[in-house]
């Protein structure tokens, strides 16, 4: 049996940061975000490489009228207020040309018509499952509203990735009602057990970090599970070239050829994933950074037979 090396995205422009950030701090990565998706696409076309984009139900709108009569009437009541997106929706502009950080219709189109691309969701509104305030009620009503809007544009949604990677296994159940056939699992171990975030701490955020420039834990290689839906764990998080960390990413990417390597030689699978937005900053250095994972892929592929496949193909 051949290994498999499998690619997603969450998509989600400012959707995904709007509890921690916002347009002055993380804008630039976002805009960056919409000259990175087409080089990506433009890479796996020519590549041959397929890829799950996990993506946020706002970003298939147009424009604000759209998004609005899109939305779902019940919504979270998240203890948080600042995790739901709907609080921030009077900040939103009227269409995509005039807001590219919250609609991005004409980047889900250019998914859509890129060969072996699969447009999967990442939730209607990024939705967080495990944060005190919402309900399973509240799930699924924004589970309803994002595949009604994929299916506005043909697209039938199989695949989910959960926000922030956290969710129960009520919240699978309620995907499985719904059509939702794949999903992204955490990697295995202590450090990336699904938690809400008050229960994210220091001490998982570093061994996370340490793991991701050494793999110290393992090469994180999976064989997919079906237990209900089919289950395609995550290997590692692709970081960006950026900051002080910059400086060790060749590390990085070692750790990350080594699981694909391992993931080869044994017939299993490697799965790799990341923000569009991650590329934000330092295109030029990410995309080859990109560049060189995919010319590793195309060895093992010549070698051991390795195939590419996105989460739906499993």
């Amino acid at each position: 049996m051949s290994g498999k090396f499998v690619i997603s995205l969450d998509f989600e422009l400012l959707c995904g940061v709007w509890d921690h950030s916002d347009k002055q701090a993380y804008g630039p990565n976002v805009l960056g975000a919409r000259d990175a998706v087409p080089r990506m696409l433009e890479l796996f076309a020519a590549r041959d490489i397929r890829a799950t984009w996990a993506t946020v139900g706002f970003l298939f709108c147009e424009t604000k009228d759209e998004l609005i009569a899109a939305l779902p009437a019940e919504r979270p009541a998240y203890v948080n207020p600042r995790l739901s997106n709907y609080t921030y929706l009077p900040e939103v502009g009227k269409d995509e040309r005039s807001d590219p950080y919250y609609f991005a219709a004409s980047l889900v189109d250019a998914i859509c018509n890129t060969p072996g691309q699969e447009l999967g969701t990442h939730t209607m509104s990024h939705y967080y499952c495990l944060e005190d305030g919402q309900t399973l009620a509240n799930f699924r009503d924004d589970l309803v509203a994002a595949k009604a809007l994929a299916d506005l544009r043909g697209v039938s949604l199989r695949s989910i990735v959960f926000p922030r990677n956290r969710f129960s296994p009520a919240h699978l159940e309620v995907c499985a009602r719904q059509g939702i056939t794949h999903c992204r699992e955490n990697p295995a171990g202590w450090a990336y057990r699904a938690a809400k975030g008050s229960e994210q701490t220091q001490a998982k955020r570093a061994l996370r970090l340490i793991d991701a420039f050494s793999g110290v834990l393992g090469t994180q290689t999976f064989v997919p599970r079906r237990e209900g839906m089919v289950d395609v764990p995550a290997s590692r998080f692709l970081r960006p070239c950026a900051g002080k960390p910059a400086a060790f990413h060749p590390l990085h990417l070692g750790a990350i050829k080594r699981g694909m390597t391992d993931a080869a030689k044994t017939g299993r699978g490697y799965h790799l994933w990341w923000h569009p937005h991650n590329f934000g900053r330092n295109l030029d250095a990410n995309m080859n950074g990109l560049r060189l994972i995919i010319d590793h892929f195309a060895v093992l592929r010549d070698r051991y037979g390795m195939t590419s496949m996105a989460m739906g193909d499993f």
